[in-house]
């Protein structure tokens, strides 16, 4: 599966079917691209206006950033599913003997350790953006402010799904101690993020209102 290739209406049938992938790892993936495209055009509707020249070099920094950030969001949306689409196929594996159990618990780890890094990747790329999305809301073009609201819940929505997926797929690791300090380190992105980005969405909608 390659997220860049879809249309939206291909990417959400496919999204909408009881195939495996994509799932709700990469949609989160996908909720960050929305994230970041919005972003950038909040970016796009400021340079160049008189109004705004004392940000616009700044603007034109995080412009570049949020398209970074949506070339690497499709990636992660893509790794979702190369990762994920593996380990759906071993949960119906049945081991003939101890061998093959062995060897299939061995694959099994490795298969739900990925599963887990891709959507943690997620958490982290989505981390990044706050602080230049918190810069647009209150320095990008007014005309745009409502944007920058939903780029930022686009953003929370992102991490928070992305967390799910960490989730489901550390609990069912054997290496109790691994799992655990993935988990402690998505609760922490999950905490700052949510934190942060309920801030940024306040501060919009007491402009908007």
């Amino acid at each position: 599966m390659n997220t860049g290739s879809y249309k939206i209406d291909e990417y959400l049938k496919e999204l909408a079917s009881k195939a495996p992938v994509p799932g709700g790892g990469g949609a989160s993936a996908v909720a960050g691209a929305l994230s970041a495209a919005l972003s950038s055009m909040v970016c796009n509707l400021t340079v160049g206006k008189k109004s705004y020249i004392a940000v616009e070099d700044d603007v034109k920094k995080i412009l570049e950033s949020m398209n970074s950030h949506i070339k690497s969001f499709i990636k992660l949306a893509d790794k979702d599913a190369e990762v994920f689409y593996p380990l759906s196929q071993a949960y119906g594996f049945k081991p003939k003997d101890e061998i093959e159990r062995a060897e299939h618990e061995k694959n099994m780890e490795k298969l739900l350790y990925d599963a887990a890094m891709a959507p943690l990747e997620v958490m982290k790329e989505a981390g990044e953006m706050l602080s230049d999305i918190e810069f647009l809301a209150k320095n990008g073009s007014k005309l745009a402010v409502s944007d920058a609201g939903v780029a930022v819940s686009l953003l929370r929505s992102a991490v928070s799904g992305a967390m799910m997926n960490v989730i489901i797929n550390l609990k069912y690791m054997k290496d109790r101690k691994l799992a655990g300090e993935l988990l402690d380190e998505a609760s922490e992105l999950l905490e700052s993020t949510m934190e942060k980005s309920d801030i940024i969405y306040r501060t919009v909608l007491e402009v908007l209102l």
